[in-house]
C-alpha cells in the first residue's frame, strides 16, 4: 500500500471514482480543490455547493459506501501488488501530462519500470506472418536501444510484442482494460504470469472490474499517454490501433507506421496514419531518429546494464527532469532547492545510470 495513506484514506481515495456524474478529469479536479480525498468527503454540504458540485454529485459524496473498497484493500495486502495514485512518486510523468490521466492505478510488478522511457506498440488482433515478424523485430531492435515496450496484452500484435521484449530480457510494461485479479484475454494468462514476474502489469480498474462497455478504448488512452511514441505495426481502417494512434497524436507524441501491401486490408490503416502524418518505419533506426534527445543521446547505453533501486526521494527528484535535456535553473526551480543540493543529486542519478549529463542539462534515461 502506498506510504502515508491509512485504510481509511485509501477507501476515500477509491470512491473518489465512483461519486456520480464525475468523470476523470472532474475527479482530479476535485481533489486538487479540495487538497484530499478525506477533505472531499468531509465537506460539508455548503463548502461543496461552493465548490461547484450538482445536487446529485453532493448527494453522491454524502451517500458513499465505503465498506465496498474492503476487498481493493485486500488485494492489496498480497506481495506484488502495488496502487500508484496520481501524485505518487512512482506515477509516471508522461501520463500525469495528458488530457485524461487516471486518479490511481494498480499494479502487479517491478513499478520502477513506469519511470523508463516507453514506445507504445500495437496493431491487429489477427495479424499476418510478416506483420508478427516485423513486430517481432522491431521490439527487440527497440529494447536493444533502451525503449521499454509497452502494449494491451490483447491477442495478436500486442501479444507478440511482449513476448519479443521479454525473449531478450527487455523491459515490457501491459496495461489492461480489467481488473487485475483476472486475465483477459484467458488465452493470455501464461504471458500475464511472465510479464508479472520481468515487468509490469497495470490498470486503472478495480481488481475485481470485468470487461465493461467502453474499457478498452481507456485503456488505450493509458498505452499512448505512457509513451514517448505509438507504433503501429498492422491495423484495419477502423480499430482500436487506430485509436491508440489518434489518442498519441492528440498528447502530441509521436506516431510511427509499418506500410504493408496495397491489397492487404491490415495495412490500411498503418497507410491512413501515414496519410495523416504518422511516420513510415521500415526500420528501429526510423523511430529512433523522431524521438526526443533522451533516445538518441544514449541509444546504446540505458538498460543493458542494470541499475541500482530507486529510493522514494530519488525517485521524487527525477520528476523534475525531463526525457529532452532539462537545463539546471529549470530543475533546480521546479524542485525548489538549491543548486548545489540539486548538483549532488544530480550527480547520484548519473553514477546510478537513470540520467545523463547532456549539452546544456540533463535528460532522463
Amino acid at each position: 500500500m502506498p506510504k502515508g495513506l491509512d485504510e481509511q484514506q485509501l477507501k476515500q481515495l477509491f470512491a473518489i471514482r465512483k461519486i456520480d456524474g464525475v468523470g476523470d478529469v472532474g475527479a482530479i479536479k476535485l481533489l486538487n480543490h479540495f487538497g484530499s480525498a478525506t477533505n472531499i468527503f468531509a465537506a460539508s454540504k455548503q463548502q461543496l455547493k461552493d465548490a461547484g458540485l450538482k445536487q446529485s454529485i453532493i448527494q453522491s459524496i454524502q451517500g458513499m459506501d465505503f465498506e465496498q473498497f474492503d476487498d481493493v484493500l485486500e488485494w492489496l495486502e498480497q506481495p506484488g501488488r502495488h496502487l500508484i495514485p496520481i501524485h505518487s512518486t512512482y506515477y509516471p510523468l508522461l501520463l500525469s501530462q495528458t488530457a485524461s490521466p487516471p486518479l490511481f492505478l494498480f499494479a502487479l510488478g517491478n513499478v520502477e519500470h513506469l519511470l523508463n522511457p516507453q514506445i507504445a506498440v500495437v496493431g491487429s488482433r489477427s495479424p499476418t506472418p510478416q506483420g508478427i515478424s516485423n513486430t517481432r523485430e522491431l521490439c527487440q531492435a527497440l529494447v536493444e536501444q533502451g525503449l521499454t515496450i509497452t502494449s494491451g496484452l490483447a491477442l495478436g500484435i500486442d501479444g507478440e510484442a511482449h513476448r519479443a521484449t521479454l525473449e531478450v530480457s527487455g523491459y515490457t510494461v501491459a496495461v489492461t482494460g480489467t481488473g487485475l485479479s483476472r486475465v483477459y484475454p484467458a488465452e493470455h494468462r501464461n504471458l500475464a504470469h511472465l510479464i508479472k514476474d520481468n515487468g509490469l502489469i497495470i490498470s486503472e480498474c478495480f481488481p475485481e472490474e470485468k470487461v465493461v462497455a467502453g474499457c478498452f478504448p481507456r485503456r488505450n488512452r493509458i498505452i499512448a499517454g505512457l509513451s514517448l511514441g505509438t507504433l503501429v505495426v498492422e491495423a484495419k481502417r477502423k480499430s482500436g490501433s487506430l485509436i491508440t494512434a489518434r489518442l498519441a497524436m492528440e498528447e502530441a507524441r509521436e506516431v510511427f507506421a509499418v506500410p504493408g501491401s496495397i491489397h492487404n486490408p491490415l495495412a490500411q490503416g498503418c497507410h491512413e496514419l501515414i496519410r495523416q502524418g504518422a511516420k513510415l518505419v521500415e526500420n528501429a533506426e526510423d523511430i529512433m531518429e523522431e524521438l526526443p534527445a533522451l533516445a538518441k543521446a544514449h541509444s546504446q547505453a540505458s538498460k543493458t546494464k542494470s541499475r541500482p533501486q530507486l529510493n522514494p526521494e530519488a525517485a521524487e527528484f527525477l520528476k523534475f527532469i525531463d526525457y529532452e535535456t532539462t537545463s539546471l535553473d529549470s530543475i533546480s526551480m521546479r524542485s525548489e532547492l538549491p543548486i548545489e543540493s540539486v548538483t549532488n543529486k544530480l550527480l547520484l542519478l548519473e553514477l546510478d545510470g537513470w540520467i545523463i549529463n547532456t549539452t546544456g542539462g540533463y535528460a532522463r534515461l
